[in-house]
């Protein structure tokens, strides 16, 4: 694996504005988080506290104004209402090149939240976001704090495998965000937690159904 926090990925600035699914609510995925920590203890990784666990959404990579949170925040209230809550599975988990990380499926229900999310942010004058990329959901249990080579944890990990989990998303999170590089992981304060599927309509969103 390679050092997650390098320079090129480290914030000038922030805290940054993310929309987040808050897993640390979820009793169940953060024992299944758990039941994780002491084999990734034993490498240089920076482990995601449970307070902290989370899956990203939309990431914004710059700070905003006072005035453009509060439009960023109409707009989600009003974009998020219309996708339904989904139903996911969490699991399994393997080394990716920088982190360790939990797959999400389906990803259907997560991929329209990206673009509802996206649509919020990208009508906000002065907000940029970086080019759109398939979205691809997950959740991280830890960062490498160093290179090292994964084999033999790649092996453990595949060895250990206890039971996915599955929950319901019905919320998103916009959240300040900020980088903790020392230590490993990301913190964050919620600014405002949206409800999903509230005007009724629930179009794009169909893995729940």
């Amino acid at each position: 694996m390679e050092r997650f926090f390098h320079s090129g990925r480290l914030w000038d600035e922030g805290p940054y504005p993310h929309f987040l699914i808050l897993l640390n609510e979820h009793p169940a995925y953060r024992a299944y988080a758990e039941a994780h920590h002491s084999l990734l203890s034993g490498y240089p990784l920076g482990i995601v506290p449970a307070q902290w666990l989370h899956g990203t959404i939309l990431g914004l990579h710059h700070r905003v104004t006072p005035s453009q949170l509060e439009l960023l925040r109409r707009a989600a209230r009003t974009e998020l209402s219309t996708v339904a809550p989904c139903e996911v599975q969490l699991g399994p988990v393997w080394p990716g090149v920088t982190a360790i990380t939990a797959a999400v499926y389906p990803e259907d229900g997560l991929v329209a939240l990206n673009a509802r999310a996206r649509a919020a942010a990208e009508s906000v004058p002065g907000i940029t976001l970086w080019p759109p990329e398939p979205f691809w959901g997950h959740s991280t249990l830890a960062y490498a704090l160093d290179d090292f080579d994964d084999r033999r944890l790649n092996r453990e990990l595949r060895a250990l495998r206890p039971d996915r989990v599955t929950l319901t998303i019905d919320r998103i999170a916009l959240v300040n965000e900020y980088q903790d590089p020392v230590a490993g992981y990301y913190t964050w304060d919620v600014v405002e937690e949206f409800r999903l599927g509230t005007d009724g309509t629930s179009p794009g969103c169909t893995a729940a159904a």
